[in-house]
């Protein structure tokens, strides 16, 4: 089989859990078999210097801003007519109708979409709401492989009906289980009285709600409880700076720590005691995933698919209105849980479909099927 070339489509190409997961992707592939680029509209995004030690392209593009649509149609049509791709993958959202109509105006014949998120809050406004009416068209219209990381994700993005298509896949996201799975001596519960630390990863944004989790750590600390928080996630946006401004004001620089962007997150989650995730909504946060592979107990909103629960006994779901007082209560209770054994977690990561060989097989198994079925 000649070598498929794939174009994948993922904003900007920074950390966060949609490119670690490509990222996961273009590591583990057959390179023999698989040639994958990558577009990026930031200057010099995070994983283009190991983009290209892998052997593949960062093909810089210009972003949408709010209203530059034609540059960036002419500039994305460009690169795929240039390429002469065999698949071009978008995980743009609803962005993915302009993604995947310039793909099959460029002569892409396999265009592939993927959901990645299913915040039910999109489309209240009535121009958001045309907007997503007309890219879902272009979507269903354009695409030839859909796929999502949960069934909430799928239905949101391509609507109930695409569920019954044979050419939709719910693929989980997935982790590097021997990065995060921790040794024996790791997996030990600590003392009564030890300060416990209560970990969140993920983009500094609003949706990621971390200016609650900082509501949480206060209450914790009025509270008298043995907690430190941090937070792991990309620095100096403005919601950052709004976080920042929130420790400041109530005193918990002692509290609270800001990690920034950080290469070694398996090595946090192994050495922390509690992972934390209030977000507003999800498609099937990496993260999670993450936290249950190394083994911590987990402290989420209930927002987002149930799908991503390994099903051991490791997260506990609190309904997206509970108060800080719940969530530190919480906090408090499963500070005392015994930890699940490393033999459990890896058994479920492995029945569940969440090791990242299994999302690289079945991605690029439909790669191959979809070209070879031409």
């Amino acid at each position: 089989m000649n070598t498929l070339r794939i174009l994948i489509v993922t904003g900007t190409m920074e950390v966060g859990g949609i490119e670690n997961q490509m990222m996961n992707l273009l590591r583990q592939a057959d390179k023999s078999k698989y040639q994958i680029d990558f577009t990026t509209t930031a200057e010099h995004p995070y994983y283009e210097d190991e983009i290209r030690s892998l052997g593949s392209r960062c093909v810089h593009i210009p972003d949408t801003g709010k209203k530059h649509y034609y540059r960036y149609c002419k500039a994305i049509y460009r690169v795929m007519k240039d390429g002469q791709y065999d698949v071009v993958h978008s995980n743009e959202l609803f962005h993915s109708g302009m993604v995947l109509l310039m793909a099959r105006l460029a002569g892409v014949r396999q265009r592939f979409a993927h959901a990645h998120s299913s915040n039910q809050s999109y489309g209240f406004n009535p121009i958001r709401r045309l907007y997503h009416r007309l890219m879902r068209r272009l979507i269903l219209n354009n695409a030839t492989c859909f796929l999502a990381c949960s069934s909430a994700a799928g239905e949101f993005l391509y609507g109930r009906s695409i569920h019954n298509s044979n050419n939709y896949h719910v693929v989980f996201n997935t982790v590097d289980t021997n990065r995060f799975l921790p040794n024996e001596a790791e997996t030990r519960d600590s003392s009564p009285g030890d300060q416990k630390t209560v970990l969140q990863v993920g983009r500094f944004s609003d949706e990621k709600n971390f200016l609650f989790s900082v509501q949480v750590a206060a209450t914790c600390r009025d509270r008298g409880d043995n907690f430190h928080f941090s937070f792991v996630g990309n620095s100096g946006n403005s919601y950052e700076v709004q976080v920042c401004e929130c420790i400041r004001k109530q005193g918990l620089e002692d509290t609270v720590s800001l990690l920034g962007v950080r290469k070694d997150v398996n090595l946090l989650m192994r050495q922390a005691d509690l992972f934390i995730l209030p977000s507003k909504y999800e498609g099937m946060p990496l993260t999670l995933i993450e936290a249950q592979a190394a083994c911590l107990p987990c402290v989420v909103a209930d927002t987002f698919s149930h799908e991503v629960d390994f099903g051991i006994d490791a997260v506990t779901w609190l309904p997206p209105d509970a108060s800080a007082e719940e969530w530190a209560t919480t906090l408090e209770r499963v500070s005392h849980r015994k930890k699940p054994n490393r033999q459990t977690v890896e058994n479920a990561i492995q029945k569940g479909g969440f090791d990242t060989s299994q999302f690289v097989e079945r991605i690029t198994s439909l790669y191959s099927e979809a070209c070879s079925n031409q």
